[in-house]
């Protein structure tokens, strides 16, 4: 009965707050700023909806992997980056305004991607399973879960600017530590699937960080973006939203009183992305101080 409660309404509330979360630190001056490098956005927004969730069918169509654990990666691959894409990029010295950007306009898409395509996905690697599944249902949910809370933080954001910009530290401080309680939750009632899954499809969530981290950066690169803006489209290609698809997991799910297999991946991608991204985070931010050091003393 608690894990039917998490999974029904602790899951998407944790994720509400962190969506809400990600809406207050955008405006429409960042909306603006992107657009005007519009080359950029659309790389960005065409890599993250198109290029990502090919690569992760391609990934798991290569490997002999459990049905749902194959989908579990599909998932994860269908939900783009939430807002600690946005800290990564600011502290490696990426093109901050874009990231927001990218990360706004990706989540508002997924409302219409996200359950369409996992639906594809639920359909090819379970089959009959699929009949059990309310796409409209699955729909709603992700629109209260992630368009609801972006636009209401995005408003609140312009028309109180004041309150958001004063309790900015706070709402951060509250949206990680939910993602912190939710994704620590899922590791505690998964730890036996979980241990095995760090052994059995760990390295290749950490091949598959290193994949779509490497893509952001050479799509950046072949279309002749800055040094700036080439960082947050690895950043932003490489960090997947896990806290929404360990949330989209539970809602393709069909039985809610256990814990969703498909999850596993999600939960195992949120405890290695860090551990592989924060060193590159650090050396970027790193190399940019010296580069800007080097500037104004020479």
């Amino acid at each position: 009965m608690a894990t039917e409660t998490i999974i029904n309404a602790a899951v998407p509330i944790a994720v509400f707050i962190m969506m809400f979360a990600l809406g207050t630190g955008l405006t429409f001056k960042d909306f603006r700023r992107a657009l005007e490098r519009p080359k950029a956005l659309l790389l960005g927004l065409s890599t993250q909806i198109v290029a990502v969730p090919i690569m992760g069918v391609l990934f798991v169509s290569m490997q002999t992997l459990d049905a749902e654990i194959a989908l579990g990666i599909v998932i994860l691959a269908l939900c783009p980056g939430g807002a600690m894409s946005n800290v990564l990029t600011r502290i490696a010295g990426g093109d901050v305004a874009l990231s927001v950007s990218l990360t706004a306009v990706t989540n508002l898409l997924s409302v219409a991607t996200l359950p369409i395509l996992a639906l594809m996905a639920v359909s090819y690697f379970l089959g009959n399973y699929v009949d059990q599944i309310d796409i409209q249902e699955v729909t709603k949910r992700v629109i209260l879960v992630v368009t609801i809370p972006v636009i209401l933080g995005t408003l609140l954001r312009h028309f109180a600017p004041g309150v958001i910009l004063r309790q900015e530290k706070r709402i951060f401080r509250l949206s990680l530590a939910v993602f912190i309680l939710i994704i620590g939750w899922a590791m505690v009632e998964s730890s036996k699937t979980l241990y095995a899954g760090l052994f059995l499809i760990g390295w290749q969530l950490a091949v598959l960080i290193v994949l779509l981290t490497g893509l952001g950066f050479f799509v950046g690169t072949l279309f002749g973006t800055s040094s700036s803006q080439r960082t947050t489209l690895a950043l932003e290609t490489g960090v997947q939203n896990s806290g929404l698809g360990l949330a989209a997991a539970a809602m393709l799910s069909v039985d809610p009183a256990s814990f969703p297999v498909s999850a596993v991946p999600s939960v195992v991608y949120s405890a290695l992305i860090y551990t592989f991204l924060f060193p590159v985070v650090l050396w970027l931010s790193y190399r940019k101080q010296r580069s800007y050091i080097s500037k104004t003393t020479g």
